[in-house]
C-alpha cells in the first residue's frame, strides 16, 4: 500500500513538472508571426531582441492566401518591395552594352489580389506593420493617405519633437519623443482617414514648415500600424509599435473578456519584458463611473500595483492566474498608473493589459450590435408573451 502510494505520488508530481513546462508553449501556441524580407527597417532583429519567435517570407508570399492562414501578425517593413535599381541585368560587350532587362528574380505585387486577400486578414482578426517606404502597399488597400503636393518624400535629416497621443504616450509615460530622421526622403503624411493618430510633429520640407502625421494605427477587428519613424532599434516608440502588432492576438483574447462584460476598451498595451527589466509602468486611461484593468500573461503570472493619477497606491496584488481584473470606480474622467513585476524569473510571454469603462446597464458602452441584438430578444419576448395571452383568452 506505502509503494503504491509512493508510486502514485511520483507519478502525479512527474506530470505537474512536464505540465508547467508545457503550459508556455501551449498558451503561446505556434509561431505565428512572420515578418517580409527588407534591407531597410530591422524588424527581425528587434523581435530577436524581445525572444519572439517569427518567420521570414518573401514580399512574393503576400500573394498567397496561406500566407494570412498560416500567421495572426505580418510585419511589413519598409524596403520590402522590389527595386527595379536593384534587379536589372546590364549585358556588355566590350564597351557597349548588349541588353538590359529585369532579373527573373523581379516581383511586381497584384494590389487588386492584396488589396482582398489582406482585408480578410485584419477583418478575421490579423494584426500588420508597416513603415516608411511600404505606405505604398497599404495604401494601395486604403487610399487613406494625402501628401503635401502629392508628392510622399519632401522629408530631410532632422531633429522631429514628435507629439505622442494615445496608447502610444500612455505606454511611454510622455507626450513628446525626439525623433532623428537620418536620411533624405522620408515619407511625410500631410493626413490620414479612418485612423488615431499616433504621433505628429513639425518638419522641415522643400516646401517649408509642414505638420502631419508620423505613426498611426488603424482598428476594425485587427490592427494596422505605420509609421514613417523607423530608424532608432531600442526606444519606446520602436517598441509600442513592434509589439503593439506582436502583441496584437494577447490583446484580443481580452477584448474578448471586455465585450462579453459589455463594456468599451480605453487604453490598450502589450508588451514583454527584457532580460534585465525587473518592472514595467503604463497610463490606463478611465471614465466617470464603472472601469475594469485587465492583465492577461501567456506565460507566468505578474504581480501588480496600481496607482491613482495623484500617485497613491490603490491595489497591490501577487495572484498566481494568468488572467486578472480589478475594478475601479472613478468620480470622473480620470488616469490611473500600473506598475507590473514579473513574479517567477523566467519573463517569457507576451502580456497585455487593458483598461474598460461600463456595465451591462451602462446604454453609452453598447455598441450598435449589441443594442440590435439586445432589441431583437426583447421584440421576441414581446412577441410571445402577447402570443401567450392572446391563447390564454381564446380558452
Amino acid at each position: 500500500m506505502v509503494s503504491h502510494t509512493y508510486m502514485n505520488m511520483k507519478l502525479n508530481l512527474t506530470l505537474t513538472l512536464i505540465l508547467s513546462l508545457l503550459t508556455p508553449a501551449l498558451l503561446r501556441g505556434e509561431n505565428r508571426i512572420a515578418v517580409v524580407e527588407s534591407p531597410y527597417d530591422n524588424v527581425a532583429l528587434i523581435l530577436k531582441n524581445y525572444d519572439i519567435p517569427y518567420s521570414e517570407i518573401k514580399y512574393r508570399d503576400l500573394e498567397r492566401a496561406e500566407t494570412y492562414k498560416k500567421y495572426d501578425a505580418i510585419f511589413m517593413p519598409s524596403g520590402m518591395a522590389n527595386s527595379y535599381m536593384k534587379n536589372i541585368d546590364v549585358q556588355q560587350s566590350g564597351k557597349s552594352i548588349a541588353s538590359v532587362k529585369l532579373s527573373d528574380d523581379f516581383f511586381e505585387l497584384n494590389e487588386k489580389k492584396f488589396s482582398v486577400l489582406f482585408k480578410e486578414f485584419i477583418h478575421a482578426g490579423g494584426s500588420a506593420y508597416f513603415s516608411g517606404y511600404s505606405f505604398k502597399t497599404l495604401n494601395s488597400v486604403y487610399q487613406n493617405f494625402t501628401f503635401f503636393e502629392n508628392f510622399p518624400y519632401l522629408g530631410i535629416p532632422e531633429r522631429v519633437e514628435a507629439k505622442l497621443k494615445g496608447d502610444l504616450a500612455n505606454f511611454s509615460l510622455k507626450r513628446n519623443s525626439a525623433l532623428y530622421m537620418g536620411y533624405t526622403g522620408w515619407v511625410t503624411m500631410k493626413s490620414v482617414s479612418g485612423a488615431k493618430i499616433l504621433s505628429q510633429g513639425e518638419f522641415e520640407t522643400p516646401l517649408g514648415l509642414k505638420q502631419g502625421p508620423l505613426s498611426f494605427i488603424m482598428e476594425n477587428r485587427g490592427a494596422i500600424i505605420y509609421t514613417s519613424y523607423y530608424s532608432t532599434v531600442y526606444s519606446e516608440f520602436k517598441r509600442f509599435h513592434i509589439m503593439r502588432i506582436a502583441g496584437n492576438r494577447v490583446i484580443q483574447k481580452i477584448l474578448g473578456e471586455v465585450n462579453d462584460n459589455f463594456q468599451s476598451p480605453l487604453t490598450k498595451i502589450s508588451d514583454k519584458f527584457l532580460s534585465h527589466e525587473t518592472s514595467r509602468m503604463y497610463l490606463l486611461d478611465l471614465e466617470k463611473g464603472k472601469n475594469s484593468i485587465y492583465i492577461f500573461s501567456e506565460s507566468s503570472p505578474f504581480a501588480f500595483e496600481i496607482y491613482s493619477s495623484n500617485k497613491n497606491l490603490m491595489a497591490s496584488l501577487n495572484v498566481f492566474q494568468n488572467e486578472q481584473r480589478f475594478d475601479i470606480n472613478s468620480k470622473r474622467k480620470d488616469f490611473c498608473l500600473v506598475k507590473i513585476y514579473p513574479s517567477s524569473p523566467k519573463k517569457e510571454g507576451t502580456f497585455a493589459i487593458v483598461s474598460a469603462y461600463g456595465d451591462f446597464f451602462s446604454l453609452k458602452s453598447w455598441d450598435k450590435s449589441t443594442i440590435l441584438i439586445m432589441a431583437t430578444i426583447l421584440i421576441l419576448i414581446t412577441a410571445l408573451l402577447i402570443y401567450g395571452i392572446i391563447r390564454i383568452m381564446a380558452v
